[in-house]
């Protein structure tokens, strides 16, 4: 889990952001962003809020105690009682009183996409977005966060242990989730939230999602997509599997997708365009005339806290790499006459010395 001196260091550097845009408060409505400016993992559902004032005073407004203290103020509002009926609106009307207590008559920040309904509104003070500066301060990963990185990743390579050991024909899509599932939950000794895509053959060409009871025919390959989420952080990655021995087409379409990654990894480095890696693994991949033109998606995209966060890897982007940020990049293949696809990817940190993979489990079919 996040640690406190990585919250703290993290509270300071939006105290800098606030002095620029000339904030008073900072208010955080998300459960995620709260996570990482208090290392407290808050209930998603219900809502939620951390104030930080230009003096560095803070306080977090949750329905129940933290399971370990904050170094702020904490103020606890009536989730649950059988003393008077409660509801989502008592919920928000207590938090939205004790947040204007605290921010008071003051310019302030706050996070308006997950802000309770009518917080922004009954703040004194004039009130500004501030899920732009967030966004940004996300991208650079600090130490404590690419720890809880790399404990989600060992856990889904786990998952994929389990999978290349469990695949064979004639199960079914859901047989292979609650495998990888089972994996991931007795590595993480508690529960984990699963997400992916779990499509098998030619189901997964234009996509992917939820399993189904699509049985695995011998001679498919399966490509399993997956991002749990373990302590607030997730990471997004992709292995193919064949349900057999591979065929000569798709040994070769494997080797050609895999030698994208080294594409890739030349251009990934600190104030380079992101653009050009779409744009060197889409003239590489389409290379192979077997496959020609079936790169159809990104190239891939940021991850931390939510599987699809800044910066993207696609032919709009006008965005450079930022050193210490992680980058999901993922080369795929898609054809029916390779039973499905190939997608291999990798997690990347960016450094000056080039990209590091936070993944170590084999890419092999």
């Amino acid at each position: 889990m996040l640690t406190l001196e990585g919250c703290r260091k993290r509270r300071e550097r939006l105290l800098v952001e606030m002095m620029h845009a000339e904030f008073d408060v900072a208010v955080i409505t998300s459960s995620l962003m709260i996570n990482y400016f208090t290392g407290v993992l808050t209930d998603a559902q219900w809502p939620q809020a951390f104030a930080l004032r230009a003096n560095g005073d803070g306080l977090l407004v949750s329905n129940r105690e933290p399971q370990r203290a904050p170094d702020v103020r904490f103020c606890m509002y009536t989730g649950y009682t059988t003393e008077r009926p409660f509801g989502r609106h008592t919920m928000h009307d207590e938090l939205t009183a004790a947040m204007r207590s605290f921010a008071g008559p003051r310019r302030a920040g706050i996070e308006e996409e997950h802000a309770p309904a009518g917080l922004a509104a009954a703040l004194a003070g004039a009130t500004r977005n501030i899920t732009p500066i967030l966004i940004e301060m996300r991208r650079r990963k600090d130490p404590d966060e690419l720890d809880c990185m790399r404990a989600v990743t060992r856990l889904t390579e786990a998952g994929y242990a389990a999978a290349k050991a469990r695949l064979e024909p004639g199960m079914t899509e859901y047989q292979m989730f609650s495998a990888i599932q089972e994996a991931i939950i007795a590595a993480a000794g508690t529960s984990v939230e699963l997400r992916g895509d779990f499509a098998v053959g030619t189901r997964a060409i234009r996509g992917g999602g939820p399993p189904t009871n699509r049985r695995v025919e011998k001679g498919d390959l399966y490509i399993l997509d997956l991002f749990p989420v373990y302590d607030g952080y997730t990471c997004d990655l992709c292995r193919t599997f064949c349900a057999g021995k591979p065929t000569a087409e798709q040994q070769e379409v494997w080797a050609h997708v895999l030698k994208g990654h080294d594409a890739a990894q030349r251009l990934i480095r600190p104030g380079a365009p992101t653009r050009a890696v779409y744009e060197a693994l889409r003239d590489h991949l389409h290379a192979l005339p077997l496959a020609a033109g079936s790169f159809w998606h990104h190239a891939g995209h940021g991850v931390g806290m939510e599987g699809w966060e800044q910066p993207w890897l696609n032919a709009g982007s006008d965005q450079t790499f930022v050193e210490g940020e992680v980058i999901a990049c993922e080369p795929g293949l898609y054809d029916e006459r390779l039973r499905g696809g190939i997608r291999l990817e990798h997690n990347y940190l960016v450094t000056d010395a080039g990209p590091q993979a936070l993944d170590t489990f084999p890419m092999e079919l």
